[in-house]
């Protein structure tokens, strides 16, 4: 290799180096701009549940993202029929976070938090996403996944990653406003 291919492998190395930073400014502004567009969806909230209203019992009551005092976000509420607060959804760019309100006592056991918000609906989204994964559609660190956080038996909290996106966001909204309302009917009438 003669001193000229040499000074163009050089040059083009340098090129590319320069398009790979230049690129990944742009990933990041996308990233950043996507970010914002879901707040801006989520500020406005949801009006349809994504399942069917008959299958769920009406429509979902889910309010906009409310702010605390320092502009801090507290989370989408998450409202029963009669507008009683079941618990806040706080979303963070590919995972949702769903706090129960603590001053119900909400338990796994009271159904139909197990066989239909845990079985039915988030082991169903992540049996599709390992179907997905493994046919090569979705990378597997992509794939959903979930846990409950509860303390002293009662829930404190549901974690959902990777949940997908805006159709799934509305879906279990819908899925969670539907349980944790039957279940606090439930609590209602004990």
């Amino acid at each position: 290799m003669d001193e000229d291919e040499t000074r163009a492998l050089l040059r083009f190395r340098d090129e590319l180096e320069r398009r790979i930073i230049r690129l990944q400014r742009e990933l990041e502004d996308s990233r950043r701009a996507l970010t914002l567009i879901e707040r801006m969806i989520l500020r406005r909230g949801f009006q349809k549940p994504a399942v069917g209203e008959e299958e769920l019992g009406g429509e979902a009551k889910i309010e906009e993202v409310t702010e605390g005092e320092e502009g801090e976000e507290m989370g989408i509420s998450i409202r029963g029929r009669d507008g009683t607060l079941l618990g806040r959804l706080r979303v963070e760019e590919r995972d949702l976070y769903f706090y129960p309100r603590e001053d119900l006592p909400f338990t796994e056991s009271i159904p139909p938090f197990q066989p239909f918000l845990i079985e039915r609906v988030l082991a169903g989204m992540r049996a599709s996403d390992e179907g997905r994964a493994s046919r090569g559609e979705i990378n597997p660190d992509d794939v959903l996944s979930f846990e409950v956080s509860t303390e002293g038996g009662r829930l404190r909290m549901v974690a959902i990653h990777n949940y997908g996106g805006e159709r799934r966001l509305r879906e279990i909204q819908s899925s969670l406003r539907w349980a944790f309302e039957k279940m606090y009917e439930k609590l209602e009438a004990r």
